[in-house]
This record gives structure tokens, sequence and C-alpha cells, in this order.
């Protein structure tokens, strides 16, 4: 198995590339591809950038593609504002949320004014 960092992952577009610490048997050192059937597999829900996994791979369609994977370490930092990002998404539906409550009170208060 080769090593290496995440370089990006979107978990709502379901795929990511890899960056390995060392070439393989080919000599290849190309960003690696990573679909979230592999993630599943492994027991893993989502990836972070800079996090350390261990896969191994094998040419699909010309490119190479993650075929196992493990996740070795978390990068923390990544971890942490992505909790950050997904929270303040939350807070902003939740307030979207309640201004179209208030918004739908007020326009029913007008129609009874009327």
């Amino acid at each position: 198995m080769r090593q290496g960092k995440v370089k990006w992952y979107n978990g709502k577009k379901c795929f990511g590339f890899i960056s390995p610490d060392t070439p393989n048997e080919d000599g290849n050192t190309d960003d690696v591809f990573v679909h979230s059937s592999s993630l599943k597999e492994a027991g893993i829900r989502f990836l972070n950038e800079n996090d350390i996994v261990e896969f191994d791979e094998e040419p699909r369609n010309g490119k190479l593609s993650v075929t196992t994977i493990k996740l070795i370490q978390r990068d923390e930092e990544s971890a942490r504002r992505f909790q950050e990002r997904r929270a303040e998404r939350r807070r902003a539906r939740e307030e979207r949320k309640h201004h179209e409550e208030k918004a739908e009170k007020r326009s029913g208060f007008a129609f009874w004014k009327k």
C-alpha cells in the first residue's frame, strides 16, 4: 500500500484526489482519484484536506484510481474548519427559516388588517 495526503475531497460530488508521497512501481507520481464507493467499503464517512491515508490503486480509464483505502491520520485543523463551516451553514439555514416564518406571519396580519 502507498501512503499519501488528501489533496481535496468534495462530499457533494462524491470524489476527490490523493497526492501520493512516493511513486508507484511504474514510477508514476500523479494524483490518484478517490471515489466515495472506496470510502464506503472502508467504513470512512468523509475525507478532509491533508488527511494522511494508505491506499491501493489500479488504472481505470487510463487514470489511477483508489481501490482500497485506510485512514492513517486525520488533519485536526481541516476537520475543525469543516465543522465550523457546517455549523455556519446550519445557522444561516435556521435564520432564513425564522425570517420566512416571520414574513409569513406579517403577511397574514396584513391580510386581516385590510
